[in-house]
């Protein structure tokens, strides 16, 4: 058993439930999260899993108190929330300690729990197929690269966000597209070990708990190879193109992407808050992290996403059902535009060296130019 699943509380006290879990040898670890709607005035919680890989999956968990937003409380803060939770309900709604199940209906995933004082509960969460298609259909006003070119140099720069794929997949990070799914390991071991390793190399003196430091080191990993449950997005049009076209060659099968997210909109909505990955409601953030270390961010207008849900362009859509409007649309181009495109980047400044700043740019840009295709 290993993956996330996400399910939506209904009745009085409305919430979502995120669990995700990885299985590592002979056990099957990671956390629960529950958050309530703000409205409602209630923390956060943590439950920490760990079960034997050989079901049925049933543990005893401790409940760890979270902030509306995202974070792990001091014992004074929770001390402070219990005491209010009590006065407010008779005693306390969620309790220190939990008896949990967790079962696999196909592909999704029914939880259980209760305590010696409280009744079971159940609730049936949902998994996310990122491996499928995308389901986003292009816009019908930019088929063609003079549309496209023609459209972006009308638009009030950092309005938008993009990135360029060349193939429509569904919007995934890195971290997500592999099998782990435990953000919380993620960041208490991966991290530490890496930054344990490389601390030494990096230009700048980076300090893990400072969130700007976080934010700069998670885009070093991120631009280096390492999964992270970052996005990249450039604020330029022209340089996602790039990215979208610059393995494309006429007459390829693949349909390269551009996606345009209106980052304005989203962050008028949720905020441009501090992230924390795990210890948070499902959420998507947009972030500019500092360059420091990181030589490509400032020639690829570099821009990331920090997300903790698996199903980007699922939890996107929902929230624009919710909103009644449209935050990201997609622009598909065909690949016999491939020449032209590239053609046009070069004579912008963009080009593989440009992007990719140092030696192996210089000779991907000299192999570009002296072993093109003769027509």
């Amino acid at each position: 058993m290993q993956g996330q699943w996400i399910g939506e509380i209904n009745g009085e006290y409305a919430g979502t439930l995120r669990v995700e879990v990885e299985k590592i040898g002979d056990e099957v670890s990671g956390n629960a999260y529950l958050f309530y709607d703000k409205s409602h005035q209630l923390p956060g919680f943590r439950f920490p899993l760990s079960f034997s890989a050989i079901p049925p999956y049933i543990t005893e968990t401790q409940t760890i108190y979270l902030f509306t937003e995202g974070g792990v409380m001091s014992q004074e803060d929770r001390n402070r929330v219990e005491a209010a939770l009590t006065a407010r309900f008779g005693k306390l709604p969620i309790p220190a300690k939990l008896n949990v199940e967790l079962v696999l209906e196909e592909e999704n995933l029914r939880v259980k729990w209760y305590s010696d004082d409280h009744e079971e509960e159940a609730l049936t969460l949902q998994h996310f197929d990122i491996k499928a298609a995308s389901d986003l259909k292009p816009r019908a006003d930019l088929t063609t690269w003079d549309q496209f070119r023609q459209w972006a140099v009308s638009q009030r720069p950092r309005h938008f966000i993009f990135r360029g794929q060349s193939e429509p997949h569904k919007l995934a990070t890195t971290f997500h597209r592999t099998w782990r799914k435990d953000l919380n390991g993620w960041i208490v071991d991966d991290v530490r070990k890496l930054f344990g390793v490389m601390a030494e190399r990096l230009s700048f003196p980076l300090q893990l708990g400072n969130m700007e430091h976080n934010a700069a080191f998670w885009n070093i990993l991120q631009h280096h190879g390492y999964p992270t449950p970052l996005l990249d997005w450039t604020l330029s049009p022209f340089v996602a193109a790039y990215f979208a076209f610059c393995n494309i060659i006429p007459g390829d099968a693949r349909t390269p992407r551009i996606y345009i997210f209106d980052a304005d909109a989203w962050n008028a909505k949720y905020g441009k808050i501090l992230f924390f990955a795990d210890v948070a409601p499902p959420q998507i953030v947009v972030l500019e992290s500092m360059p420091a270390g990181n030589p490509r961010a400032m020639p690829q207008q570099s821009v990331s996403t920090v997300s903790n849900v698996a199903d980007i362009e699922g939890f996107i859509r929902r929230r624009e059902e919710e909103d009644g409007r449209s935050y990201l649309t997609v622009c598909d181009l065909a690949a016999e535009e491939a020449p032209k495109i590239m053609r046009e980047l070069e004579l912008m400044g963009i080009t593989y060296g440009s992007v990719f700043p140092g030696l192996d740019g210089i000779c991907r840009d000299m192999k570009d130019r002296l072993f093109a295709q003769q027509p």
